[in-house]
């Protein structure tokens, strides 16, 4: 899986955890008490969620960074372009909780796209 383009939704969010995890490293299903850690890196723990469940994420990542001692991030996962409504949705909110500078979240593709290219 060498690209992913924004209008392929047939993939699932295993697929593209570890497309992302062949682009950044890590390790993928990493479990701690009351669940798994998408991807772990050497920083982070980040949770991979598609757009639309976005508030789900946000407790996840907490939670999975507090049980990894890593900082929190969330990958929003963008397979279409009305997506992104929800990656603004996200990131009010986090900057109203002031949690902005806590959690880092990522756009994917779009975050991600240098890398992409250079597979």
């Amino acid at each position: 899986m060498a690209e992913i383009a924004i209008s392929q939704t047939q993939f699932t969010e295993k697929e593209y955890t570890l497309h992302i995890q062949s682009l950044i490293g890590g390790e993928t299903e990493i479990s701690v008490e009351s669940g798994r850690v998408d991807l772990l890196t050497k920083t982070h723990a980040f949770e991979v969620e598609r757009a639309s469940k976005w508030k789900e994420s946000i407790g996840q990542a907490l939670w999975y960074g507090l049980q990894t001692n890593k900082k929190p991030g969330i990958i929003i996962l963008m397979t279409t372009s009305s997506d992104y409504k929800y990656f603004i949705q996200l990131s009010s909110s986090l900057k109203y909780a002031k949690l902005d500078e806590a959690i880092d979240v990522y756009l994917y593709p779009t975050d991600f796209q240098e890398l992409i290219e250079k597979q």
